[in-house]
């Protein structure tokens, strides 16, 4: 090699001795120190001229031993690559190095010295320390953990904690031996491998939930749910997962599905209208209660506050009592209500209501509802009865006692009109009205005589014809016109005619005298739909009857009309109540008055 060559030689030594990480030490056959690069001065901590000529001295006190027979070994030539061990350092500390020996030669061969080249491999010994840590504590994590562990591949099981394997009863090497559709019912594996690879896979998601139904060991059944996610075992894909036992919280879901499921069963049938409340919102309604708001179905119910069907006067004292039942086992006493239809009428109702623990998993409220249209309805009627009875006993005491001196007042009065030479006018004052209290007592003694009804088969537009025409010259002079509807075929009823005739006189009437200025009455009658009734209607264009005064219509001295008493529609009312039939009078303030009257078709076996 010419001197150009030997330069760039030693120059390319030079910086590698200068530049490379690594520590590097020259000692002689004494091991005393001949040279350092700079790397060893940063790796000891030591400055060069600190350690030339000084013995070779780093390595603690038990490991001198391992230390002199490696220099023994690379003074005889043998070679030693990447010896691992511990140097001190200058500040006392230790080192983990990675040593490589080997002899030093002179140009003949001769070995006259050792190299040693240190690398520093202490942050790859922490870090591999550390992941043992890691390792250790997952291992003992899993083998420890309250849940199946599993790792599968393929159809079998590449790791089971002993949870797992106890759950199935097998022992862990069991476990690692049996084919996974063995722990499954037939079928499951491939729809959960399926699944999984959609989910992981097409999908991207991280995991995968599944629910299962195992087969233990001895063949009964252990149902599972957990989770899996993918990952790379061995270079293949594999899955980890953990599973836990839910056959307890199965069976508690299907008792409280079958404890819902009674309690349905016992609402749906219960003889009275019944909802669930929670948190205010209707959960469940019964056939009845779904009838007697007239919707269509539950759904329309269902979800939707119960306030929206409690009258706005009574929505506070509804949210008191269920705020209240909601912390007590109680039930509480019925309470009067009125709820809103769907057809947008009203209706009286009382409601109790108690907590229920577990609906469907839920506390809620089963509020009962009873309709108290009918027993309104009955209270009213026994009200008017016993006003009929005390105004019949009223009428048998006094009408006979008003008779006699109205009869005498009426003749003198007669008498002196016809001797009065002026003045006739007073008389004829006095006469007309000495004829209204005349009026009165008879109707009167018409609630105070007793009846005597006489049944008999007749057709009812024959009847009505009878009224009509008696009434009919009235209707002319107040410019009022009578027209009738009556179906082609009307049959007879069995009832008193007399009565009815009563009935249907006061009605018309009453509809001529509410049209001063003239009008139309149009009278219709048909049959139900059920034929076993007749329906029979008289609307009048009137000036209406107010809301708080149709409601006490029929009750005596109850009257829009300046002088009546109000007893025509009371008698009317009780004789169409004899005929076992009904009568309703609607009325709409400025357009008019309707009055339905349906009467059974009975035979005379009544």
């Amino acid at each position: 090699m010419d001197k150009h060559g030997h330069i760039m030689k030693h120059n390319f030594m030079e910086s590698i001795w200068n530049n490379i990480p690594d520590g590097i030490v020259v000692i002689d056959l004494d091991e005393n120190i001949l040279d350092v690069n700079p790397g060893f001065e940063a790796l000891h901590g030591w400055k060069r001229e600190e350690l030339i000529g000084r013995p070779c001295c780093f390595t603690p006190v038990h490991l001198l031993e391992e230390r002199r027979l490696m220099i023994e070994k690379a003074k005889h030539g043998e070679s030693l690559q990447c010896q691992e061990t511990f140097k001190l350092r200058k500040d006392g500390t230790m080192v983990y190095v990675s040593l490589t020996l080997t002899a030093l030669r002179d140009e003949n061969g001769n070995i006259i010295g050792v190299v040693g080249i240190e690398r520093d491999i202490s942050d790859r010994i922490k870090m591999e320390a550390s992941l043992f840590e890691a390792e250790s504590l997952y291992s003992h994590l899993a083998d420890s953990a309250l849940a199946g562990v599993f790792v599968g591949q393929g159809n079998r099981i590449l790791y089971a904690n002993p949870y797992l394997a106890a759950l199935y009863g097998y022992t862990n090497e069991e476990m690692l031996q049996v084919d996974l559709k063995k722990l499954m019912l037939p079928g499951e594996l491939e729809v959960v491998t399926r699944d999984a690879q959609v989910t992981l896979m097409d999908q991207k998601q991280i995991y995968f939930h599944f629910n299962i139904t195992g087969v233990k060991k001895d063949g009964s059944p252990v149902h599972l749910e957990g989770n899996s996610c993918l990952i790379s075992f061995q270079g293949k894909p594999a899955l980890l997962g953990t599973v836990q036992d839910i056959t307890i919280k199965k069976e508690k879901e299907r008792s409280l599905r079958d404890s819902a499921n009674m309690y349905q069963r016992i609402i749906k049938f219960l003889p009275e209208p019944i909802v669930l409340i929670d948190n205010g919102e209707i959960v469940y309604a019964n056939k009845l209660a779904v009838k007697l708001i007239g919707a269509a179905d539950d759904s329309e119910m269902v979800g939707r506050p119960i306030l929206d069907y409690v009258d706005p006067a009574y929505s506070d004292d509804l949210m008191d009592v269920l705020n209240k039942v909601i912390h007590t086992d109680d039930p509480t006493n019925f309470i009067e209500n009125k709820l809103l239809c769907n057809d947008g009428q009203t209706i009286d109702v009382e409601m109790s209501s108690i907590r229920i623990h577990n609906y469907r998993g839920k506390m809620v409220i089963l509020t009962v509802i009873r309709d108290l249209t009918d027993r309104k309805r009955s209270e009213e009627m026994l009200v008017r009865s016993e006003k009929l009875s005390v105004i019949g006993q009223l009428a048998a005491g006094v009408a006979h006692e008003i008779r006699n001196p109205l009869t005498a007042l009426k003749g003198f009065t007669q008498l002196l009109k016809s001797k009065a030479e002026g003045n006739s006018f007073y008389y004829d004052i006095m006469t007309n009205e000495l004829d209204r209290i005349n009026f009165i007592v008879n109707e009167f003694m018409t609630l105070a005589k007793p009846h005597f009804s006489k049944f008999s088969t007749r057709r009812l537009d024959h009847i009505l014809h009878a009224v009509i025409s008696i009434l009919e010259t009235q209707a002319i002079l107040m410019n009022v016109s009578i027209r009738t509807e009556f179906e082609n075929c009307i049959p007879s009823i069995y009832c008193d005619e007399n009565q009815l005739k009563q009935v249907f006189i006061n009605i018309i009437k009453n509809a001529i005298e509410a049209m001063p200025l003239g009008g139309q009455i149009t009278i219709t009658a048909a049959m139900e739909p059920d034929h076993e009734r007749m329906r029979l209607t008289i609307r009048d264009e009137g000036m209406g009857i107010p809301d708080e005064i149709i409601r006490q219509i029929g009750q005596p001295f109850i009257t829009t009309k300046e002088k009546g008493t109000g007893l025509g529609l009371m008698i009317s009312s009780r004789i169409i109540e004899q005929h076992q039939g009904l009568m309703n009078i609607s009325s709409v303030p400025g357009e008019g008055t309707t009055i339905e009257i349906i009467l059974p078709l009975n035979t005379e076996e009544q």
